[in-house]
């Protein structure tokens, strides 16, 4: 097993983690985006009791619907994100223990 696998292994997990980090930022923002639309649709139903309110209110339960579906798809993606981490991360482990199994005679035979 080459020596720099493990070493990929592991960068490859960290840059995974700092991507997700990185995104909670956007989704935090979204977050407060989605209850500033609660309470302006709040506001709105109540104080403009038109068929205008009404469609406004249900352009913003719209968006809220799409939210919803996208933060349901953010953590479907951090679940599977931080479990391939967590298999790299177990990987790179592995390897590292098994490299002292393996001789560099044996990567000689298995190269040819």
């Amino acid at each position: 097993m080459p020596e720099n696998l493990d070493a990929n292994l592991k960068v490859s997990s960290a840059v995974l983690t700092q991507t997700l980090d990185r995104l909670e930022g956007h989704v935090q923002t979204m977050e407060r985006s989605y209850t500033q639309s609660e309470e302006i649709a709040s506001d709105v139903a109540r104080t403009m009791v038109s068929t205008a309110g009404q469609k406004f209110v249900a352009k913003i339960e719209n968006w809220q619907r799409g939210y919803r579906s996208v933060m349901a798809e953010y953590k479907d993606l951090v679940d599977a994100v931080h479990y391939t981490s967590k298999v790299m991360t177990d990987t790179a482990g592995e390897a590292d223990s098994n490299m002292d199994l393996w001789s560099s005679d044996v990567y000689d035979i298995l190269g040819k």
